[in-house]
């Protein structure tokens, strides 16, 4: 689940399955709700969320197994390792995780590619002040892939942010270092030109009376 190159994916490369026909881009949502000049009374609110509704044309429910890859999509977005601990991007886990699932549950597009920010379009829906009005419209859905989410964030920094993983990443380069320092030693002793007969071992038999006997 963890990007093992150490970076997170921009929001634009990641992609919406969606599982109907697209209707509109969230640009022409937009548009066409401001043209709409919703007055500001009772009346004017209820025609309001009844236009919201049946624009978005929403999914009332998405199998568990789909709502599992939107969260591991999120995760594997703004999850990264560093020094064997697991780092998250809180801002990026959120904004993420509301493009995914309002893509996912309705009709409209959130435009993806290597050159584009989804944060664009997301800065529309909150400029006009459409955010809420749809999360609301999918309700407990949204909250039941919210705690679904959080758990697996909670399995993941328990399974990876412990002292265990952390001296064992410790202990890994630390083995690393002494692989290369003892590389190294190998190659200068090959390029010595070492005579053995001409050492006294008389002179250092000495040092060896010294070691403790066990």
């Amino acid at each position: 689940m963890i990007d093992r190159g150490g970076n997170s994916r921009p929001l634009g490369k990641i992609i919406m399955i969606k599982r109907r026909n697209i209707m509109a881009t969230i640009k022409e949502f937009v548009e066409n709700y401001k043209n709409k000049n919703f007055i500001n009374t009772k009346q004017g609110v209820e025609e309001r969320v009844e236009w919201i509704k049946r624009e978005l044309g929403l999914t009332n429910y998405i199998p568990f197994a789909e709502k599992r890859e939107l969260c591991k999509n999120v995760l594997d977005a703004c999850c990264t390792k560093e020094n064997g601990l697991v780092k998250v991007d809180s801002v990026t886990r959120y904004i993420l995780f509301t493009i995914s699932v309002i893509s996912k549950y309705t009709e409209l597009e959130f435009s993806s590619g290597e050159d584009y920010d989804s944060l664009d379009e997301y800065d529309m829906l909150c400029e006009s002040r459409l955010l809420n009005p749809i999360l609301e419209l999918i309700g407990d859905e949204y909250a039941t892939c919210n705690n679904m989410l959080n758990m697996m964030m909670d399995d993941i920094i328990a399974n990876n942010n412990t002292i265990e993983a952390v001296f064992e990443h410790a202990l890994g380069k630390v083995s690393d270092s002494l692989d290369d320092l003892i590389g190294a030693f190998a190659e200068k002793v090959e390029e010595m030109e070492l005579d053995l007969s001409q050492i006294d071992i008389e002179k250092y038999k000495g040092l060896l009376d010294l070691i403790p006997k066990k």
